[in-house]
């Protein structure tokens, strides 16, 4: 019997490593084009402003809709964003409420990462444990390379990708290249200290 527990452990602590490396991957090496967004994502959700406080930072949302995955560890979908988040305004702009988003992540052992796509503009989340809610990390203008647009085509562009269609969808090109360096360094620095 505890050679039989001991080796459910194993197996579950691989479970969470592997799912932790993956979802770190995902975040650390955006997917740039919507079909492989839709097919790498555990999750998709079509999320709706419950209530908004842009002086506290913090949105509520409410599923309106699931577009992939059934079951989650997580329940909650507060979402946090700190005054000095980089790429913060273009969210403070467009919180209130009755707002819809589309929220693609990747979830295991209770954490979660993942993007957020809004009117026009994306932003990236970790899941914070201890406070249940989601840490925007920073905006994130590369993924208008995925897509850039309304939420109501995005919602309505993920469905068909999800069953199968050829999907075209209004992309952004940056100006510049980012520096991904730069970039690594800033979601490594928000993962090492606000993760929880």
């Amino acid at each position: 019997m505890p050679a039989r527990c001991a080796l459910k452990w194993i197996c579950a602590w691989a479970l969470a490593l592997s799912t932790a490396t993956v979802a770190v991957g995902y975040i650390h090496f955006p997917p740039m084009t919507l079909k492989k967004m839709c097919r790498i994502s555990h999750h998709i959700r079509l999320l709706q402003v419950e209530k908004s406080n842009k002086e506290m930072g913090v949105i509520l949302f409410q599923i309106a809709e699931t577009l992939k995955g059934e079951r989650s560890q997580i329940s909650s979908f507060k979402h946090v964003i700190r005054a000095d988040t980089e790429g913060v305004k273009p969210i403070q702009d467009w919180m209130s409420e009755g707002k819809t988003a589309v929220m693609f992540t990747q979830e295991g052992g209770g954490r979660g990462l993942g993007y957020v796509f809004i009117d026009h503009f994306c932003y990236s989340v970790d899941y914070n444990t201890l406070g249940k809610y989601w840490l925007a990390l920073r905006g994130e203008p590369a993924l208008g390379a995925c897509f850039h647009g309304q939420v109501d085509v995005l919602r309505k562009a993920v469905q068909d990708t999800l069953a199968g269609k050829v999907v075209e969808v209004p992309t952004k090109k940056l100006d510049k290249n980012e520096d991904k360096e730069k970039r690594d360094k800033l979601i490594n620095d928000h993962l090492n200290k606000y993760r929880r």
